[in-house]
Parts: structure tokens; sequence; C-alpha cells
């Protein structure tokens, strides 16, 4: 009976280390969750994009001084000279023939791209393809014949409020001297998000944003915003802080646009221009006599003014003193209003127009073309 009981507890003692092994890989398993997956997935196709600006500032000249130098105060003669200003940002590359995609205000003011390196700390020799202000996007592309790690994209009308997104970037990249990227988690706390007009200066399209709340912060910009499933959702873009650091409300640019952006510049070279051919004044800006003189009832909308003859709007029936009040079914009060429904529009997209037309509605549709504007 005791050799019976002896030979159970070295059973036992010999299957612990593998119980115990098992345990540890079983913790392993669990700690490498969908989150980690998807980081590791991405975060060799991030690159962290250093930029300089040579800014020029006037000082005065020591040796232009008078005699004496009794007025140098006063007539001490200016000159330039260049203040060397250095800037950070994100990009990461998306396919297979090394193409870049940032922000555009990351390289806007550059005068120079001093370097761009892979998390593992490659040197990459990039130049830039183009860049679309008011999309606020840009397209770098690397020069090498090797092949580089690539980001996924995903579809970003299909995120799901409260699913997990990670925000990939180099925050303060100048302060940690390693090139690896920083990563934040939080959540889709919104989509669609209409950012208001001034915040991008009446001229950047920052509608239809991805709004999250994992953390954004400087040297964010032009990094990957990425799913679960280890996809690029968005590109980290913007904050909203009254500190100048993260407050959890972060947007990024929804991937479907702009792959659709970078897929111009790089056939194209440019963003194709969308315009849809006429101008128009507010409504709300008029004044009341002038409504009553033109007959004008309506409370809201925008009056067209000028249409070019050679544009399809016209073509279809749009014309000077029409009311539009609507576009693609979107209500619109003010001129840029339109103008960021049709920024977000690429050439062959459909476009429906809700007017007036000598008091009677009206509805027009028709595929958006290049039309450039007269020059003012």
């Amino acid at each position: 009976m005791k050799t019976e009981r002896m030979l159970v507890f070295c059973a036992c003692c010999l299957a612990m280390p593998a119980v115990f092994a098992q345990a540890q890989s079983d913790l392993d398993q669990s700690r490498k969750n969908a989150i980690v997956t998807a980081i590791e997935a991405v975060k060799s196709s991030v690159v962290t994009i250093n930029v300089l600006e040579i800014r020029e500032e006037q000082v005065a000249d020591p040796f232009s001084s008078d005699f004496m130098g009794m007025f140098d105060f006063y007539f001490r003669r200016p000159r330039v000279q260049g203040r060397v200003v250095e800037g950070i940002g994100t990009g990461f590359l998306f396919d297979a023939q090394g193409h870049i995609l940032t922000n555009y205000h990351v390289i806007q003011d550059a005068d120079r791209i001093a370097s761009a390196t892979l998390s593992d700390g490659s040197a990459l020799d990039v130049e830039v393809i183009g860049a679309d202000e008011r999309t606020d996007i840009a397209v770098l592309r690397v020069r090498t014949d090797h092949a580089l790690p690539f980001a996924r994209l995903g579809d970003s009308n299909n995120l799901f409020i409260g699913e997990w997104v990670i925000a990939i970037g180099n925050p303060f990249g100048t302060m940690i001297s390693d090139p690896q990227p920083s990563v934040s988690v939080g959540v889709v706390s919104a989509n669609h998000r209409r950012v208001r007009r001034e915040v991008g200066g009446g001229q950047r399209l920052y509608q239809g944003m991805i709004q999250t709340d994992a953390a954004i912060n400087p040297g964010n910009s032009g990094g990957p915003l990425v799913n679960a499933l280890g996809e690029v959702v968005g590109i980290n873009t913007m904050l909203f802080s009254q500190s100048g650091g993260d407050q959890g409300l972060g947007f990024a640019i929804p991937i479907n646009r702009a792959r659709r952006v970078a897929e111009e510049i790089i056939q194209y070279g440019r963003r194709r221009n969308p315009w849809l051919g006429f101008r128009g004044e507010a409504l709300g800006a008029l004044q009341p006599q002038t409504l009553q003189r033109l007959n004008i009832q309506i409370e809201a909308g925008v009056l067209v003014t000028e249409i070019l003859r050679t544009c399809p709007a016209y073509k279809q029936g749009l014309d000077v003193g029409d009311i539009i009040y609507a576009v693609n079914g979107e209500p619109v009060e003010h001129p840029l209003d339109i103008d960021f429904i049709n920024w977000g529009l690429f050439i062959g997209d459909q476009v429906e127009i809700d007017f007036y037309h000598n008091g009677a509605k009206e509805k027009i549709r028709f595929p958006v073309e290049e039309v450039s504007p007269p020059e003012q």
C-alpha cells in the first residue's frame, strides 16, 4: 500500500512541471490578446517623419554702426538670417510600392524632410509624391527596391461605436531617443463627426471624422488608427484640448476617404478638383430689401449668383437666381456647406442638388467632373 502511495506521489511530482508549463502557456496566451496582435501587425509599417523648416528672421547688422555708434539704436540696418525649426510627425506604409500616408500639415511648412525611420531604426530615403491641403492628406514614397512591411487598410464605414481602436504614433518624438512608436488604446467614441469649419480655418475637410478617446498627442499626426483586427481605419489628425495635451477628444480622418485621395495623388500627382461650377451667397447674409426685391420668401439656402455654362449643373437646369437648399440630402445654408460636401466628392461620383426655380422645387443629378474655378 505504501508502495502504491509512493508511486502516485512520484507520478504527481513528475506531472507538476508539465502542469506549471501549461499554466504558464495559458497565461502567456491570455496576455497576447487581440490588441497586442493588432499592434504587432501594424507597428513595423509605422514611420517617424522629421522635417526641417527654415524661418527668416531680421536681426540688427553689427557691422553697420554709424560714427561713434551714436544712432545705432535707431538706424542700425537689419539683416536677415535663417533659423532652423524642427518638426516631427508620423506616417505609415500602406502598399507594396513603398507609399507612405501622412497628414498634409506634417510636411506643410517643411523645406525638406530630414529623416524618415522605421520602428527598427532603419533610415528611409523618401520623396513627396503629392498632397491635398483640403483633406489634409499627403503621400510620400520610399526610394528602394527592397520589400518593406506595410499595413492592411480596413473599412471605416464599418465601425461600431464603442469598439476598440489603437492610436499609433510618435508623440514628442525628439524627447525619446529610440525610434519605436508609442501606442494608446481607446474606443470609437463617435463616427461621422462634423467638426466646425473654423477649426480648419474654413478650408480643411474635417467632416465625417472618427472620434476616439485613445490618446492623440503632438507628434501623433499622420499615424494609423487601428482596429482590433490590425486594420488601419483612420489617420490620427487632431485633438481638442485647452492645455495642449490629450483630453480624450481625438479625431482621425476615415481611411476610406484617405485611400481615395491617396489613389488620386499617386495616379495624377494631385487631387483632381471636383468644383461643381457655380458660386452663391447665403440667404441669411442678404439684406431684407434684397430678398424682397428678388421675391425670395425662403429663410435658408444658397442663392446661385454665378455659374459656368459648361458645367454639368448648368446643363441639367441649374441657373443664376435659383436657390439651393440641399446637396446629396444634406441641408445647406452657406456656400461653405456646399464646398465641404463638394470637397468630399471625387470625379465620377454622383451629386444630387435640390433647389427652388421660380418658386418651384426642382432636383437634378449628374456625375462630378473636373472643373477649374475661374481666377478671382
